[in-house]
């Protein structure tokens, strides 16, 4: 079980990854975020990849609250 401080801090922190702010983050917007600051590109399919594992609703998409608890949780 997840300790729901730390989910509460993840999904503060999360927040910054949704451009559009519809409480969820797409492969794009996940993508742009782990790319910034390393100097090199992932491949899409991949980010798509780990979306599709933790996407409870199955629309394609992380809700910020899944990302949260799946870091918060790992």
């Amino acid at each position: 079980m997840c300790c729901p401080a730390k989910k509460a801090e993840m999904l503060e922190l999360l927040s910054v990854l949704d451009k559009n702010n519809d409480k969820k983050v797409s492969v794009d917007e996940l993508k742009e975020f782990l790319e910034q600051g390393r100097g090199t590109t992932l491949d899409k399919d991949i980010v798509q990849k780990f979306i599709d594992k933790h996407d409870k609703d199955k629309d394609g998409k992380l809700d910020l609250e899944e990302l949260a608890e799946c870091l918060a949780c790992a």
